[in-house]
């Protein structure tokens, strides 16, 4: 037989008795301690057929972050996450906490394996305990083996026996003892083929146990022996050698070891022995696994890497493999696993997960078609997939109160290339927006919330550039699990998009379009807020119309005649006032005659609800400099009520804007400019009248056109657009009347000096 070459692991004396902080004082037991048999009735339970593992009448439930330590035929013992050690009866799930451990023993026979018999120590830290419980879950009687006279240490235990290891100075000998009758009988195993430096117990089967040692001054002690020792004879009767550390599986007819060769953890061997004859031997490859595990149920091989559903990376191996002993292909079983034990009866439980049945505790038994199946039978309620556990996504956005936040819970946090894809329903226009996930977050194991703060932009994900329509939307929330256990997540739903309407908006996206004429030619540029800097953009133009040369004045009066979309009025040379209805699509209806005799008056403006009532009005100064206030009626037809004085003297300003609301107050504002370039403040009152005039600075006489925007920023004030030769700024609204605006930002507008903003 070859010997693999495997690396040597420090040796430390008395490797098994290290030097540990240990509790003193009362153990933490729920069972007394004697030297003779005894019965616990409170806890007993109908002995199970001696040929069979009693089935669960029903699943049951185990706690999250569990591993399983050990199965008899009537239960099986587990660890929970605070290391409460504790038993679970398969008849009626009920639960018996047993102990507290200082450590976790999921790769030994600390306590017990392959048994009802649990075996419970004296100290919290089980490897130090010196009076040894062996209590039957089945009977619920118990009986002790005290280790002090004979000056062993403990190592684990197999049904009634207890293996020890006697400290020979410089080796090591174990030994095994049971408790006949009140009686202690203690056996030296014999027929090791070197002797000893360290020993451990880490695999069992009924009537048999699987000791690791390190052969003393043995080819440099460059490997470590597994042997098989018959209990009832205390023999060997099996020998291999395996890497260091490795973990062992032991049934009936086969041994199996698999662990890192050389240490290299690319380099991973398992392999797989008949028992007594070490010459059928086969040799597996499985490929980069880091903390492996192995089982054996009937003649297939389990093996993995133990790793949480949280835990790994998809270039890794995540799942547990059967294959068949003498070495055809693997297939996967469980999607990721954790911890795993022999049954009595030849079968596995294992602790882990499938994307089907979720977390929890897994029994591996050959199934009708000659193959390893996994059953669950306790589950710990989580899901292995990732899935959303919960969600809070408004059903309506409201874009105009505030940018829309949705968040949804997933399962587990190692997740990557997580994206938020909103769809408009009608147009099919998409905004994929990516969430990062943070490195500690996505470690943590736990839960996590993943958060959409949506500004309102559909378009390409590294450039959005457009606002929202108002209508019906899908999202789809994607992830990808970063350890590759389970599919990609997907998960969808619907909601809408509302606004109030707006006076410039004329897509029904709540953002303000501005009208373009130049010539004869109308066009329309809708207006979004670029995500990176906050600045005001605009898309490309688009034609609304020709022929508008026909007219000296064309002016946005918002929504005048009844319908939820910005209405246009243009007048004439004949001083016929002319309204287009705006249809929310970015077009405009067929002009409707208002009416004649509007040629005297030299400046008309709209677009502000200076009475309240909701809706648009318009504001007309005469040639003799009286302000004219006409309301909007609702009603295409006749869109505007009759003219109210508003006042006098209107002529000293050569600009005449209405506004909206900018200074807070209870309607929309008006701004002049005289002839020296201040511009003045009028606050509406909201009764079609305004408060007197507050000056709110010089230098305005720069700016050819001043627009009434409307609200270019949603924050809920309305904003004022002016133009300086072929540059375009915006002043936001504060909402403060002593200083109505804030500082001037240049926009991403584009125009030339003659063309005519509306």
């Amino acid at each position: 037989m070859t010997h693999p070459v495997i690396s040597r692991r420090p040796w430390t004396p008395g490797r098994s008795a290290r030097s540990r902080r240990l509790l003193t004082g009362a153990v933490a037991l729920t069972l007394a301690v004697t030297a003779g048999p005894l019965v616990a009735p409170a806890v007993a339970a109908t002995p199970a057929a001696a040929g069979a593992t009693a089935a669960p009448a029903q699943q049951l439930k185990i706690a999250p972050g569990s591993e399983i330590l050990s199965a008899g035929r009537t239960g099986f013992l587990s660890v929970a996450a605070d290391e409460t050690v504790s038993w679970t009866r398969y008849a009626d799930g009920e639960t018996t906490e047993l102990a507290r451990d200082d450590g976790t023993f999921t790769d030994s026979t600390m306590h017990g394996t392959a048994s009802d018999v649990v075996a419970l120590g004296d100290a919290p830290y089980l490897p130090s305990s010196k009076k040894i419980t062996l209590r039957d879950m089945a009977t619920g009687s118990s009986t002790v083996i005290d280790l002090t006279p004979y000056g062993y240490s403990y190592a684990g235990a197999v049904g009634t026996s207890v293996i020890a290891l006697k400290d020979s100075g410089k080796t090591r000998e174990a030994h095994i003892l049971e408790n006949v009758g009140g009686k202690v009988t203690d056996r030296a195993v014999t027929g090791l083929r070197f002797p000893a430096r360290d020993m451990a117990a880490v695999a069992g089967e009924p009537g048999a146990v699987v000791l690791r040692y390190e052969p003393d001054d043995v080819i440099g002690s460059l490997f470590s022996e597994y042997i098989v020792v018959d209990l009832a004879s205390a023999k060997v009767t099996h020998h291999t050698l395996g890497a260091d550390f490795s973990r062992v599986a032991l049934s009936g007819t086969h041994v199996a070891v698999m662990g890192h060769e050389n240490n290299n953890r690319d380099d991973m061997k398992l392999e797989v022995e008949k028992r007594g004859d070490n010459q059928q031997r086969t040799t597996h490859s499985p490929g980069r696994m880091y903390d492996p595990m192995v089982g054996l149920v009937g003649n297939w091989v389990l093996y993995g890497t133990k790793r949480k559903v949280h835990e790994g990376w998809a270039n890794f191996p995540q799942g547990l493999y059967a294959m068949p002993a003498d070495g055809y292909a693997a297939h996967k079983v469980m999607d990721h696993a954790t911890s795993v034990t022999p049954t009595p009866d030849g079968d596995l439980l294992v602790m882990g997960g499938t994307t089907e049945h979720g977390e929890g505790l897994y029994r591996v038994s050959v199934g009708a078609f000659a193959e390893p199946v996994a059953k669950l039978i306790a589950g710990t309620g989580e899901p292995t997939k990732v899935t959303v556990l919960d969600s809070e996504v408004p059903a309506v956005a409201e874009m105009d109160k505030g940018r829309w936040k949705a968040r949804w819970r997933l399962s587990r946090p190692n997740v990557e290339e997580v994206a938020v894809t909103l769809r408009h329903t009608a147009s099919g226009v998409e905004r994929e927006v990516e969430i990062p996930i943070d490195s500690e977050v996505s470690t943590s194991g736990k839960p996590t919330w993943i958060e959409l703060d949506w500004d309102g932009l559909l378009g390409p994900s590294y450039a959005p550039d457009r606002a929202a329509p108002n209508g019906d939307y899908t999202w789809r929330l994607t992830a990808k699990p970063t350890n590759g256990v389970g599919p990609d997540l997907s998960a969808s739903g619907t909601f809408k998009v509302a606004r109030k309407p707006a006076p410039h908006d004329y897509t029904d996206n709540g953002s303000p379009d501005l009208l373009i004429r130049s010539g004869g030619d109308l066009t329309r540029t809708d207006t979004y807020r670029d995500p990176e800097n906050g600045r005001l953009k605009t898309r490309d133009a688009e034609k609304a119309g020709w022929g508008w040369d026909i007219y000296n004045q064309v002016t946005a009066v918002g929504n005048v005649a009844g319908a939820d979309h910005g209405d246009v009025v243009a007048r004439d040379r004949d001083g016929v006032l002319w309204l287009y209805l705006g249809k929310g699509d970015g077009t405009f209806d067929g002009p409707v005659r208002i009416g004649a005799g509007w040629g005297d008056y030299t400046r008309l403006t709209g677009g502000g609800d200076v009475d309240g009532d909701g809706r648009g009005d318009l504001l007309a100064r005469d040639s003799a400099g009286v302000l004219w206030l006409y309301k909007g009626t609702g009603n295409w037809k006749a869109p505007f009520a009759p003219r109210v004085r508003i006042g006098a003297g209107w002529n000293i300003y050569d600009r005449i804007t209405s506004v909206g609301d900018v200074a807070g107050g209870p309607a929309g504002d008006v701004v002049a400019r005289d002839k020296n370039g201040v511009l003045w403040s009028y606050l509406g009152k909201g009764d079609g009248t305004f408060d007197r005039p507050v000056r709110i600075g010089a230098g305005w006489g720069a700016y050819s056109q001043m627009v009434g925007v409307g609200d270019a920023d949603a924050d809920g004030k309305a904003d004022l657009v002016v133009t300086s030769d072929d540059q375009v700024y915006v002043y936001h609204g504060t909402g403060n009347w002593k200083a109505p605006f804030a500082p001037r930002e240049l926009t991403g507008v584009h125009k030339s000096r003659s063309d005519e903003l509306a």
